[in-house]
């Protein structure tokens, strides 16, 4: 098996240093964030089985309900 080349301690530190840095960046960021909520006929594995109040308004419309 052959060795591999070892990194210098400095090289990693530096990215660990930079890894952190934009962490931290990208935690500041998602706390200002608006937060993304699902709509209720996302959740659901069916949406033809979901019955919402626009889903009532859509089959009134449509002579079904």
């Amino acid at each position: 098996m052959t060795n591999r080349e070892k990194r210098p301690k400095m090289v990693f530190r530096k990215f660990l240093q930079d890894n952190q840095k934009k962490m931290n960046d990208y935690m500041s960021h998602m706390e200002t964030a608006e937060k993304y909520e699902r709509e209720p006929w996302m959740l659901g594995s069916d949406p033809e089985k979901i019955v919402t109040p626009e889903t009532i308004v859509e089959l009134n419309q449509l002579g079904d309900g």
